[in-house]
């Protein structure tokens, strides 16, 4: 059951990268987020109820606040990085999220993985910088350089920080109050704040994007709900670290077949061999 979990929760995490590069091209970052998480909201807020509803103890509020602070600043970052650079450059930058999660969650969950799932952790975060190398020589210089060239995979590597320090703080959250009220206060934390900034910022009128390609629209909403809801139940019965591991190992793959089919961007032999390199990785953590 917690592979099964594992890999719906990736398949769908996927669907919501294609659906969020697509809605980037016709609406603003703040509508697009905005819109996805007020629409994603009434299904979480449905399965709380036909669960019995009620309200979590006190013991939620620190966690599950703290983690919808820092999704409203990862969604957006995650949604500039990939109006700047190629998704099959971004996305894989995420690979870096199961190094991060392991080592937070260690002090945080007391997470700690066997020494081989380590290694395989490890390998996955050496295929996701392989994957973003230029054509030269493999070396730390050209990691860098490329590194610095791709100003979204910059800043996806901020989301993939923000995300990991926000995957821990999850696990608390669901386990005081479960998966479907942390859901609601997730999606309803960020939209209240996007739109509180965007009241300040003088913005609000940005919300009249959403109307543009209102099906995208409901696709990257029920994608997104399907990709939580799977996570916040994964989380509840396997480790941290495993869950991103295997969601931005296959990711990853994923990002480069809808580049190329979608995007039309380039497919070099390379980016493949990194990714069975994180496909190596993955295997090293279920064996």
């Amino acid at each position: 059951l917690a592979i099964l979990l594992v890999l719906g929760c990736s398949l769908a995490f996927s669907g919501a990268d294609i659906s969020r590069k697509l809605l980037a091209s016709s609406m603003r970052p703040f509508p697009l987020l905005f819109g996805l998480a007020a629409g994603m909201t009434p299904f979480f807020v449905v399965w709380h109820l036909r669960g019995g509803g009620g309200l979590p103890g006190a013991e939620y509020w620190l966690p599950g606040l703290s983690t919808t602070i820092l999704n409203v600043g990862a969604n957006l970052a995650f949604i500039v990085a990939v109006q700047r650079s190629p998704l099959s450059l971004t996305i894989p930058m995420l690979s870096l999220t199961p190094v991060f999660t392991t080592l937070l969650a260690m002090p945080m969950l007391g997470e700690v993985p066997e020494p081989r799932q380590w290694l395989g952790i490890a390998v996955v975060v050496a295929g996701a910088f392989w994957l973003n190398l230029g054509s030269g020589a493999i070396t730390f210089g050209n990691v860098w350089r490329t590194f610095v060239r791709e100003p979204g995979s910059r800043l996806m590597v901020a989301v993939a920080l923000l995300w990991s320090l926000a995957m821990p703080l999850d696990k608390m959250a669901v386990a005081a109050a479960g998966p479907s009220f942390h859901g609601v206060v997730l999606n309803v934390g960020v939209a209240l704040a996007l739109l509180v900034l965007a009241v300040f910022g003088g913005r609000l009128r940005e919300v009249g994007d959403l109307r543009y390609r209102p099906g995208l629209l409901l696709f990257g909403i029920l994608v997104s709900v399907a990709a939580l809801a799977l996570q916040l139940m994964a989380i509840r019965v396997v480790w941290v670290g495993f869950v991103e591991t295997m969601k931005r190992g296959l990711g990853s793959f994923l990002a480069l077949i809808w580049g190329r089919l979608i995007f039309d961007e380039p497919l070099e032999p390379r980016r493949f061999v990194a990714v069975a390199l994180m496909a190596a990785g993955v295997a090293l953590i279920l064996l």
